[in-house]
């Protein structure tokens, strides 16, 4: 039986530990983790492996040659065989997160037992697949099933591979979306998301933001939260930390100025806000780092 570290509710399934490795070497590890506060994940690599992070719950920012990218529930992050990325500022935010490692399929024949031309076809998509991939919500399920069966000794393989093969094809091929929105309201909307990223201490209202964007208050919030898999003020909340993340981190750094600099009146209501998105006190955070 594969090796599962369970501390609270974080578990993992190594491949070398496992008994049943030679069934699927391809999977080198599975797990699971709810991070209730901020917690270190720095720079580190898996040699000829993918790894795919599919964010169960919250918002997770990871970082790739010097680029962010922020992802949401229902979505799933993905690094190529020997990238490194860590999280942004080597912390991880709270969240609840699946993930997996499996082996590239260019370099390993046989690889889910597919033939040559199946698995030479994922390798290539795999290669055009965009780092941030939103997916169907029963991706969620198929991870549950995933540990359920490699936490039995006599699971029948093919349906480990066929739970694996399920996720990646929700990855590489999903559903068309049935109503597209139009070219100009989307590059008003990503516009719009610029200058609130841009300007992280001002208070933009959903009146203001609709008004920009040419539409009704009920409808930019379908359409935000559409976007961005969380409200307006949520969003803007958590720029809000994550620059506060940034400023705390320099030397010198004083809390109650980050809280005025970043528009909050005082700031025991920056620390409220500050410990609801990132599990620990400013003060805190500033000592940690």
């Amino acid at each position: 039986m594969a090796k599962v570290r369970n501390d609270a509710v974080r578990w993992e399934i190594h491949s070398h530990a496992s008994k049943r490795a030679a069934d699927f070497p391809e999977l080198m590890m599975l797990g699971y983790d709810r991070f209730q506060e901020a917690s270190p994940l720095s720079d580190h690599q898996h040699d000829g492996c993918y790894e795919f992070v599919y964010v169960d719950n919250g918002r997770v920012t990871w970082e790739v040659d010097g680029e962010y990218y922020p992802s949401i529930t229902g979505q799933v992050f993905h690094t190529r065989p020997g990238e490194w990325h860590r999280a942004r500022l080597n912390f991880i935010e709270p969240c609840s997160i699946w993930w997996f490692i499996l082996r590239d399929p260019a370099d390993y024949p046989d690889w889910l037992s597919l033939r040559d031309e199946d698995r030479l076809q994922i390798h290539q998509a795999l290669l055009e697949l965009p780092r941030i991939v939103s997916v169907d919500s029963r991706v969620r399920e198929q991870f549950f099933k995933l540990r359920s069966l490699l936490m039995e000794d006599n699971s029948a393989v093919f349906r480990v591979r066929h739970h694996l093969v399920d996720i990646l094809l929700e990855l590489l091929y999903p559903p068309a979306v049935s109503r597209q929105l139009p070219l100009d309201l989307k590059e008003s909307m990503l516009a719009l998301t610029a200058q609130i990223d841009a300007s992280p201490e001002r208070r933009w209202s959903n009146k203001e933001l609709a008004a920009l964007a040419g539409v009704s208050e009920s409808h930019f919030y379908r359409l935000f939260h559409n976007m961005h898999g969380q409200s307006p003020a949520n969003y803007m909340d958590r720029i809000r930390i994550n620059r506060a993340c940034e400023l705390l981190r320099q030397p010198g750094a004083n809390v109650t100025t980050v809280a005025l600099d970043l528009g909050y009146k005082t700031s025991q209501h920056f620390a409220t806000v500050f410990k609801k998105y990132i599990g620990v006190s400013p003060s805190s955070w500033r000592s940690s780092s």
